[in-house]
């Protein structure tokens, strides 16, 4: 994957071994840890922003344009935009929370058989094949993000409460956060992967909270930033586990971090 700058910018620059300000001075291993738990913090937040919303039915980003009509089942065409082929949907770029997204999606029955779009009684799995890119602003960050994931999402046959969601993905970012006085930046070259483990999400519902009730996700980020030295690159696994809050415990290369989901922020505990 090609790497594509990252800036962070601290919010308090005293945190960093940089009394300067610039890019090719050292910068604590800690203030890293911190910077790569916020990133992953955002890259969270925002998947769980588009896994809360696959309930089929309300006009959501992932299939609701696949929806099959009351009198049964349709053979192929183009529905609601979305042209199918190949027992898949590829539907027209969408937007929501700043970021452009294409989809391609694929509908299941519990036997394993393609089915010609979302019903919800006998839709049993979906495949999602998602990117979201674009630049957005949020609080204290503005980011050129470029993230692709490949979802499958399980349980969903009949009434359900909860879906189980399972899949891979990789990013890159352009990512600029910062400081209330307008201080300096730190820079890095940041690729990313992910991968998501049996995490079950709450069907969206007046009074539910969408944040997951278990499983994990682990994000693998390689961080390179140059120096008066020359290049110094670093790794950050992230690991985080669901436990139905929106303050779930995580994990940066082993140190405990607390992520706000609401927030999209990291913080040490």
């Amino acid at each position: 994957m090609r790497a594509i700058p990252i800036l962070l910018l601290a919010g308090a620059v005293a945190c960093s071994s940089d009394p300067t300000g610039s890019n090719t001075a050292p910068i604590a291993a800690a203030t890293i840890s911190a910077d790569i738990a916020n990133v992953s913090a955002d890259a969270t937040a925002e998947d769980i922003d588009v896994m809360a919303g696959m309930d089929g039915l309300t006009g959501t980003i992932t299939f609701a344009a696949a929806l099959l009509p009351p009198d049964g089942p349709r053979g192929p065409g183009n529905v609601n935009g979305c042209g199918f082929g190949g027992g898949r949907f590829t539907c027209p770029r969408n937007r929501a929370n700043g970021l452009d997204i294409d989809r391609v999606v694929a509908f299941f029955d519990a036997g394993g058989a393609a089915q010609e779009g979302y019903d919800a009684a006998t839709t049993a799995r979906i495949e999602i094949d998602m990117t979201l890119s674009g630049n957005v602003t949020r609080g204290p960050w503005s980011a050129a993000i470029m993230r692709h994931r490949e979802l499958v999402i399980t349980g969903l046959e009949g009434t359900e409460t909860a879906r189980t969601v399972n899949g891979t993905g990789e990013e890159e970012h352009t990512r600029s956060r910062h400081s209330e006085n307008g201080g300096p930046a730190r820079q890095y070259d940041l690729e990313g992967t992910v991968i998501w483990t049996d995490v079950v999400i709450p069907v969206r519902a007046e009074g539910t909270a969408p944040w997951p009730l278990s499983g994990t996700t682990t994000r693998v980020y390689t961080v390179t930033r140059s120096t008066e030295t020359g290049p110094v690159t670093t790794t950050r696994t992230v690991v985080i586990t669901f436990d139905g809050t929106v303050s779930p415990p995580a994990t940066v290369n082993g140190e405990p971090f607390t992520i706000n989901l609401a927030q999209r922020r990291g913080q040490r505990r």
